[in-house]
């Protein structure tokens, strides 16, 4: 039996004991809800269309010649600066999609991962789409936190769609921890068409890399917690950091079981 001390289920339980300020995956879904309708202009009548798992290169640059340059929060002025940030982005009046947040269980993931378990139970998350950025080649966003837009807001959700590009990483600082969400070769290893998603919350420090070639899509959600009903409690599902602790210590137990 291994020493306790070496044991790969105590890393597993220290790892889920620390502090988490974020959570990520992809998550399959249907090609029909990759379809973008937008708009070349807020007069426009007609709408364009391309499904985001398989656009072309000239489809994409119509898709960037519809959009506008994206200005960012600082302090309580929204300004534009190429310097700090160069981006595109589309208003939720430019476009649709199919692509439903509601059935992928992404939300249901970050209730279970980034909210207090026992708050969880008392109060659920809603989201709300903020808008659709596209970073081209050479685009990049310098580190940075969000702007809460309300009181009850305590986070984003970012989903990165199957468009081919390189770079882009999302990195996300707290402290002295870093990470490096590199969406596009998640989405280059999934088997089915698939969006990569990372939610955070507002406290993270986060910046997006330049992008080397392609087109970095995204759409942004702000994340807000839904009003407290202590007369409606609901159960939600287990949390992930309690089962993972509760799955390591049952290896630990069955194992010193077994030696002794």
């Amino acid at each position: 039996m291994s020493a306790p001390e070496q044991h790969p289920a105590i890393s597993r339980i220290r790892a889920a004991l620390q502090n988490v300020s974020f959570t990520s995956g992809t998550t399959a879904v249907s090609e029909e809800a990759l379809n973008l309708f937008y708009r070349a202009n807020a007069t426009d009548t007609q709408a364009n269309v391309l499904n985001l798992a398989k656009a072309t290169p000239e489809q994409l640059h119509g898709l960037i010649s519809a959009c506008d340059a994206a200005p960012f929060g600082r302090g309580n002025q929204t300004v534009m600066d190429d310097t700090y940030r160069k981006a595109l982005k589309l208003e939720l009046a430019q476009f649709a999609m199919p692509f439903e947040l509601s059935q992928t269980g992404i939300l249901t993931k970050i209730q279970n991962d980034l909210v207090d378990p026992s708050v969880a139970i008392r109060r659920g998350i809603r989201a709300e789409p903020y808008k659709l950025n596209i970073y081209d080649k050479g685009s990049f966003f310098k580190a940075h936190k969000d702007t809460p837009r309300d009181t009850s807001m305590f986070g984003s959700l970012v989903i990165i769609f199957p468009t081919e590009h390189e770079g882009g990483n999302l990195l996300l600082t707290e402290g002295d921890e870093q990470w490096d969400f590199d969406a596009p070769t998640l989405l280059q290893q999934a088997t089915a068409p698939s969006v990569a998603w990372v939610a955070f919350y507002s406290t993270v420090v986060h910046e997006v890399l330049p992008v080397i070639s392609g087109a970095r899509v995204t759409l942004t959600y702000n994340l807000y917690f839904k009003s407290v009903d202590n007369s409606s409690e609901t159960a939600c599902s287990p949390n992930s950091k309690f089962v993972a602790i509760q799955d390591s210590l049952r290896e630990l137990v069955d194992e010193y079981e077994d030696g002794h």
